[in-house]
């Protein structure tokens, strides 16, 4: 049996910390961005990357705080990967573009 590939990362700005924890399977991969020590599931975005075949696609499956946010993140990892990609963002101010930026950095930190 092959286990999924985990890893998290952090990044510190303002004085607080930021973090994605990653899970990557074979055909899907999810990203739990949170702030501070707070692992919680926050707002839930699916996407799917395009191929030859389809338009990229995404939506939001669960919340409705920095829905955006996690819909880009979502996007960002399905083309990144080119898999499913499932985002989930936790944090406590919503719509703050200093913070949407943070993460949107850390996402592009991340290497395939």
């Amino acid at each position: 049996m092959v286990f999924p590939k985990t890893r998290l990362k952090s990044m510190e700005k303002n004085g607080k910390k930021f973090n994605v924890y990653l899970v990557e399977f074979e055909n899907a991969v999810f990203g739990f961005f949170f702030e501070e020590e707070n692992w919680k599931i926050g707002t839930l975005a699916i996407a799917i990357p395009k191929t030859n075949l389809t338009v990229a696609s995404s939506t939001v499956i669960l919340g409705y705080k920095n829905a955006n946010l996690t819909r880009i993140l979502a996007e960002h990892l399905a083309s990144k990967f080119r898999k499913i990609a499932f985002s989930s963002v936790f944090i406590y101010l919503e719509n703050d573009i200093h913070t949407s930026k943070i993460l949107l950095e850390l996402a592009k930190s991340i290497e395939v």
